[in-house]
């Protein structure tokens, strides 16, 4: 059939158009950013485990399956921040258990400091694994806290991370991000070097020790 040079000039036009769209997510994903170096790196997916250092690892809840794992990896304490107890599925295995219930919607800076602290002090015994139920939000919070507060990132590198670094969606972690958002990072700093229970003095622990100490005066 004869076709008219405009009607293959319009031809040509909607497939180099067709091409373009179809190649586009395409190459969108080609260039999308790397994952950055610094990240923690994936350990086991299917309980959500990542490595943050040599001594700190991120999780959802483990279950019996993931002892060995952990044994390998030397853990020698377990953080968690959910009611469950770790008991139940590490059975006799070697670990120490540190239970620090917690709620991503109303923690405050006490308890980032004092899980902070918490995990600095396991530390020094040798790797420690953090979790949670799913390894996102409570975990992705004390996560990005420490990276901040005691690794001396900012808050954007943290939120990245966070967000982006496999962790699970990002409305998961709206509490959070919400969190870190709004933290006084200088505050939290210097009260973490200070050993002091929270950057507020107006907080309920300050209270509790100037109340202490009033009561202990002759």
């Amino acid at each position: 059939m004869h076709r008219s040079p405009l009607a293959w000039l319009r031809l040509l036009l909607a497939a180099v158009l067709g091409a373009f769209l179809l190649g586009g997510p395409l190459h969108a994903a080609e260039t999308a950013a790397p994952r950055s170096p610094a990240w923690a790196q994936a350990v086991d997916p299917s309980i959500n485990l990542y490595r943050m250092s040599p001594t700190l690892y991120r999780s959802a809840l483990p279950n019996a399956q993931s002892v060995a794992l952990l044994q390998r990896l030397q853990v020698k304490t377990v953080v968690s921040f959910i009611k469950d107890d770790d008991r139940a599925w590490l059975g006799q295995a070697p670990v120490r258990v540190v239970s620090l219930p917690t709620h991503a919607d109303r923690v405050d800076d006490a308890e980032v400091l004092s899980v902070l602290r918490q995990l600095q002090a396991a530390e020094r015994e040798g790797p420690v694994l953090m979790h949670c139920k799913h390894g996102n939000n409570r975990t992705g919070l004390f996560a990005a806290m420490y990276r901040i507060v005691v690794q001396g990132w900012d808050k954007q590198a943290a939120l990245e991370e966070m967000q982006r670094g496999g962790f699970g969606d990002e409305d998961d972690m709206r509490d959070a991000s919400a969190y870190v958002r709004g933290a006084d990072v200088d505050g939290l700093r210097l009260a973490m070097a200070n050993g002091e229970c929270s950057p507020s003095r107006f907080a309920v622990c300050h209270v509790r020790e100037w109340m202490a100490q009033a009561l202990d005066r002759p």
